[in-house]
């Protein structure tokens, strides 16, 4: 079987009866003249012949095409005398100024009538009289060049503005002005056929051929007298641009479902937050540079919140910083400010929702808990910081919690959900939390470490007044990093993006 034998058999019915169309004529056709000869409505024809353009069987040349068409006052004129008409054979039968206004046109017609004898000079009008001079009596037996083109719409609906007399375009122009006409554009599309494409319909069977097979073509025993349509399976196919959630929100559940595979339980919080569950139930003192406005923004109304249902773990709190409380800590060194405590402020870690679960009187030992927890830090807009952000926080809390299991679990995490196997630890430094480390992990895309996860070992001073005797894993995710390290994404700006068609390419 020869290819183009092949490729004939693969034409729907539609393609078929177009390409036969455009054989016999031998000429290439409108397409107002393929929907008669084939019976095919417009988006068919338009469908059909994209196919067969793409497969190189037919030609298609657009055409931009201006033409002139009435406006629906327009059209009201095809049959009614225009306003400079009516004025001039009322003058001319000898009607007064007074009375045409009221008895031959309203006030609009009258003036644009008006106006347009004046531009002519055919008009002479006085505190006595209207009147036509020889200007304007000369047109009682010859038709203006406005007359002369509407009445060219009394056998058709529209005029080529390429085909328009230079006296016709000259009354387009001046009836647009008065909106009677009106410019339209569209694409004229001629269809012709190809040298295979002729091939191609010269090769076609004259047999019906089934396109579809359904449950009635099977029961009556018709597939076995006729051929089936043959499929090209290695043609390309049209990307379908289907509903799906948005790629960074749907790897946040795929996350929260990993954890919760895991184990672990999720944790829940305030976007407004207490300073108090933010910072100082975390040990971090009153006066830590971090505290400024450059690292948190501050609620302005109302300013204080209330931290009543609190007052024992705030007066812990307190002692633990002023002096070290019953931890063996010699605290802060410095008095501590209640009012400063209930300071309300968006929440700058997602580790305020560790503090919170430590304070639930449900608290699970041993136990695991998690948050996907958006945040809110100043910070400079780049490829790899945003004001507003995801992180991911944990704790895990119970005698046999140590160091060498957290590691277990940060290396074990990061591996599945980022793909990467080039991960280090690195010792660092937080307030709350002794021993201390940040997880960094290799981005192809940026082609260098990225700073992804901060975690430790809770301090007695943070847990000893919540009255946790044992110890808590802690760690925080800067989840959406994480995301760029394995979609490959250099500029965290593009996971809140609107572009389309990032969103619709983003794998499911």
């Amino acid at each position: 079987m020869t290819n183009l034998t092949k490729l004939a058999d693969s034409l729907q019915a539609n393609e078929i009866s177009i390409l036969k169309a455009l054989k016999k004529h031998g000429q290439a056709r409108h397409n107002a003249e393929l929907r008669a000869e084939t019976n095919l409505d417009q988006s068919a024809v338009a469908r059909s012949a994209l196919w067969l353009e793409n497969k190189g069987l037919i030609i298609v040349k657009e055409t931009k095409i201006e033409a002139v068409i009435l406006t629906k006052l327009g059209r009201h004129y095809v049959t009614e005398k225009l306003p400079e008409r009516k004025l001039i054979d009322a003058l001319i039968a000898g009607v007064t100024a007074d009375k045409l206004i009221y008895k031959f046109m309203d006030g609009k017609e009258f003036n644009a009538a008006l106006g347009y004898w004046r531009q002519k000079n055919a008009i002479i009008i006085s505190k006595e009289k209207t009147e036509l001079n020889d200007v304007g009596l000369s047109y009682k037996n010859k038709k203006t060049i406005e007359e002369n083109f509407i009445e060219k719409f009394n056998s058709v609906s529209e005029l080529l503005i390429a085909n328009l007399a230079p006296e016709d375009k000259e009354a387009f122009e001046r009836l647009r002005k008065r909106g009677l006409t009106a410019s339209d554009t569209r694409v004229e599309r001629l269809f012709g056929i190809t040298d295979v494409g002729a091939r191609v319909a010269d090769a076609i069977t004259p047999e019906e051929r089934i396109g579809q097979l359904t449950p009635a073509i099977i029961k009556s025993g018709e597939w076995q007298k006729k051929t089936f349509r043959r499929f090209d399976v290695e043609a390309g196919v049209p990307v379908l641009a289907i509903g799906k959630k948005q790629a960074y929100v749907r790897f946040l559940e795929e996350v929260k479902d990993e954890l919760v595979a895991l184990g672990f339980e999720e944790m829940a919080g305030p976007l407004v937050e207490s300073s108090f569950f933010n910072n100082d139930a975390l040990y971090m003192p009153q006066d830590h540079p971090a505290r400024g406005i450059h690292d948190i923004y501050y609620v302005k109304e109302p300013k204080y919140g209330s931290l009543d249902a609190h007052k024992n773990l705030l007066k812990e709190v307190k002692a633990v910083h002023e002096g070290g409380g019953k931890t063996g800590s010699t605290g802060w060194q410095y008095n501590y400010d209640e009012k400063e405590a209930a300071r309300l402020i968006l929440r700058t870690q997602g580790t305020a929702l560790s503090a919170r679960a430590l304070a639930n009187k449900n608290l699970k030992i041993p136990g695991a808990y998690f948050a996907v927890a958006r945040v809110f830090r100043p910070d400079i807009l780049d490829a790899t910081h945003l004001v507003e952000f995801n992180q991911t926080e944990g704790i895990v809390l119970g005698e046999n919690a140590n160091f060498r299991k957290l590691l277990g679990l940060l290396a074990e995490f990061a591996k599945k959900i980022t793909g990467s196997d080039k991960i280090r630890f690195r010792p660092h430094y937080f307030p709350y939390t002794e021993p201390s480390i940040e997880v960094d992990i290799w981005s192809p895309a940026l082609n260098k470490w990225v700073e992804a996860l901060g975690a430790g070992i809770f301090r007695p001073e943070v847990t000893l007044p919540f009255g946790v005797k044992v110890p808590v894993l802690a760690w925080g995710i800067g989840v959406d990093r994480l995301f760029m390290i394995r979609e490959n994404i250099k500029d965290i700006r593009q996971l809140f993006s609107q572009d389309i068609s990032w969103l619709r390419e983003r794998k499911l």
